[in-house]
């Protein structure tokens, strides 16, 4: 065998197997259409705060953020002048600026304060999957949503009618970076079952790719080294470029701290991106759910 047609080592082919099993499992659930969820654990979203009698007394934390309202569209009407004559072969007149400006409409949505607050029942999980092959989500986060227009910092009387159910966060704990290096290259991690169920689920996420690692090697024993396997962050549904929120009822999010292997799957609605982005904009750039829900990896 010549010394460039290399062969595949016994753990260069347990890693391409796998890279192989992985684009199958996403091909296999290629024509899944995207359903968003309605809801999580019986409740549906928009819920009053004040519906769920279980949650924790106290949230976990609570966030805050105000923007002005955010443009959605802008039309008019070209208005020509009132006798133009014969325009055969000389271009047709412009619009008549001051007429045409009072035909300017801007359509804007969202805006005002918004406050992100968090919640937990104590010692609940959710499994994803069967009981041998699925994945454990612990603990199960509850988000809620509150809008209003104002501009002093105040909150409403009102504030328990505005409070609603807004997103999940659900918890997984899958193999860090320093975990991975010890196990066998074919090994399936618990970031890459929960993948695989969110794709049987969901279909393949927002700009989907998936690439294998292999290790070559030659008789003569020339080798290319492995590279480092890669989490990634996936996307069901999301914000289009920089919009100011999912179209969607929800989104769906997967996403890990690959040093810790700590992970979260996100049911997001519009008003949690609508959140993110008043905390980015308005004097906490870099927040943390601004990142994983607009930012693209």
């Amino acid at each position: 065998m010549k010394k460039n047609q290399g062969t595949l080592t016994g753990a260069a082919l347990c890693t391409a197997l796998l890279a192989a099993a992985i684009a199958g499992a996403a091909e296999k659930y290629a024509d899944v259409k995207y359903v968003p969820p309605q809801g999580f654990a019986g409740h549906k979203w928009g819920e009053l705060r004040f519906t769920f009698d279980r949650l924790s007394p106290e949230p976990l934390g609570v966030g805050a953020g105000w923007i002005n309202p955010q443009q959605k569209e802008v039309s008019y009407s070209c208005q020509i002048p009132g006798w133009i004559g014969p325009i055969m072969n000389d271009p047709v007149p412009g619009c008549v600026y001051q007429s045409t400006l009072t035909t300017l409409n801007k359509t804007t949505e969202g805006g005002g304060f918004y406050v992100l607050s968090e919640y937990t029942i104590d010692g609940q999980g959710f499994r994803m999957g069967d009981e041998q092959q699925g994945v454990v989500l612990h603990p199960i986060v509850y988000q809620f949503c509150a809008n209003w227009d104002e501009t002093q910092k105040k909150v409403p009387e009102f504030f328990e009618t505005v409070n609603k159910f807004c997103g999940v966060r659900l918890v997984f704990q899958s193999e860090s970076h320093e975990e991975l290096a010890k196990l066998p290259a074919d090994h399936l991690t618990v970031y890459d079952r929960l993948l695989e169920k969110l794709l049987a689920k969901y279909g393949q996420p927002d700009r989907f790719v998936r690439r294998g690692q292999v290790v070559i090697e030659s008789p003569e024993g020339d080798s290319v080294p492995g590279v480092q396997r890669k989490y990634s962050t996936w996307r069901w549904c999301p914000a289009r470029d920089s919009a100011f929120h999912t179209d969607c009822t929800a989104s769906v999010t997967l996403t890990i701290d690959p040093p810790s292997g700590q992970g979260m799957v996100l049911y997001s609605t519009p008003r949690l991106w609508e959140y993110a982005f008043a905390r980015e904009k308005n004097g906490y750039k870099g927040d943390w759910l601004y990142k994983i829900l607009h930012a693209h990896q």
